[in-house]
């Protein structure tokens, strides 16, 4: 089937069925060896295949690449810079023979696996010659590549070729993933007919399925409008069957902008550790530092409870919640001063009436100790729903009714630390 076979009908219905992506505002060229005078003896032009409509138009060009080649791959990761750097590493043995640019395509992506196909070329083929008014780098895609809609009813499989003056280039689909690109001289009128029947002994071989053919005839400058629109349509559909043909680029400036992207990477990710190990040093000498503190802090409290023992109860055991006031209590305990503001004898009534007013407690008061702030009680309770009954029924007697150092003993209950102060 040729591009020139195809009706204006068909096109009409392209373009209706194409809806996504429309490429009618995409100037299509294609690229001419032709002889000069020069060292190599071959110069390259650029043609207009299709011009498109619109202005500022962006441009892609079609390239019959003499290295290309293509694989398939299947990686554990789906992170772009990884899979570049897994495929360099599967081309390093083969640098020997000369340098190879990658540019690879996801094509699908299950959980953390990702798979796609890897395009590899010379990087002489990369310069492209471009066009006075052209604003800025276009796309370069393998010439064969943007005709895959016409294997639609083969199911995407078959071949889609690029003939031109002096190249003959083909791309082999598969279910519509291509899966094998083939470059040769054209040397005479029969090259697509033994191009296709090359192809036919191959899947035979290979046991592949064989589909249908497209073929592109791209030689001369003939300039026909409806044969462009008719372009168009076919490219416009081919994208919107296989969405990941419009990320395609096969260009010099795809190639150094990956390669800064993956420099920037690198550059950022070494930062970040660094930043991390940073990060990690401040951490843990502000921790080392905060348990310093926090040992300064217990020895203080530890000594402060030592010398309280020490000077005024030396057969208490375990821990002294506040030191300090307990010492300044009975300073002013031993030494009688502001007795006369809360008497001992209205002192013990209020404890009667606490105990008369809850229906007497359940609690067993061990010792009590009197000064002229308040009182301090140690007791007994079964559970620590009795103890703040009985601190509440102080709280309407006092100005501060506070619990300390709670400890449950097994077999006696709560033993607790009552402070009352007026």
């Amino acid at each position: 089937m040729r591009l020139d076979d195809i009706s204006a009908r068909l096109r009409s219905a392209l373009l209706r069925r194409s809806g996504g992506d429309d490429m009618s505002g995409t100037e299509f060229r294609r690229v001419v060896d032709i002889a000069s005078g020069g060292d190599d003896g071959i110069e390259r032009d650029i043609r207009i295949v299709s011009a498109g409509s619109g202005t500022k138009r962006k441009h892609i060009t079609l390239v019959p690449m003499r290295s290309l080649s293509l694989e398939d791959f299947t990686f554990p990761f789906s992170n772009s810079t990884k899979i570049r750097e897994a495929l360099r590493l599967q081309v390093l043995p083969f640098s020997a023979a000369g340098n190879v640019e990658l540019f690879p395509v996801t094509l699908s992506k299950t959980g953390r696996i990702s798979s796609g196909i890897v395009w590899y070329v010379s990087p002489d083929e990369l310069d492209i010659p471009s066009l006075p008014y052209d604003s800025g780098p276009g796309k370069i895609w393998p010439a064969p590549l943007p005709f895959v809609s016409q294997l639609e009813s083969h199911n995407g499989t078959g071949v889609t070729m690029w003939l031109d003056e002096g190249n003959v280039c083909s791309l082999l689909w598969q279910e519509y993933k291509p899966v094998l690109y083939r470059w040769r001289r054209r040397t005479n009128e029969d090259a697509e007919e033994k191009e296709l029947a090359w192809y036919n002994n191959y899947c035979k071989i290979r046991e592949l399925e064989r589909g249908g053919n497209f073929v592109v005839n791209a030689a001369g400058d003939e300039d026909n409008p409806e044969e462009d629109e008719r372009f168009c349509g076919i490219v416009s559909k081919s994208v919107n069957i296989c969405p990941w043909i419009s990320g395609v680029n096969l260009s010099r400036s795809a190639l150094e902008g990956a390669m800064g992207l993956e420099r920037n990477v690198r550059l950022l990710t070494r930062a970040a550790c660094w930043l991390l190990a940073l990060g990690v040093i401040a951490l843990g000498a502000g921790l080392l530092r905060w348990q310093q503190v926090q040992d300064q802090v217990q020895a203080v409290r530890d000594r402060a409870e030592r010398y309280y023992k020490q000077v005024f109860d030396p057969q208490r055991t375990g821990r002294v919640s506040n030191p300090v006031v307990l010492a300044r209590d009975r300073i002013a305990e031993l030494s009688g001063t502001g007795t006369e503001g809360h008497p001992l004898e209205e002192v013990l009534a209020d404890l009667g009436d606490v105990f008369t007013d809850n229906g007497k407690p359940n609690i067993t008061i061990d010792t009590i100790r009197y000064n002229a702030d308040g009182i301090d009680c140690t007791g007994v309770a079964p559970d620590m729903s009795t103890i703040l009954a009985f601190r509440r029924a102080w709280e309407d007697k006092a100005n501060l009714a506070q619990v300390d150092n709670t400890q449950f003993v097994s077999g006696i209950g709560y033993r607790f630390d009552l402070r009352v102060r007026w």
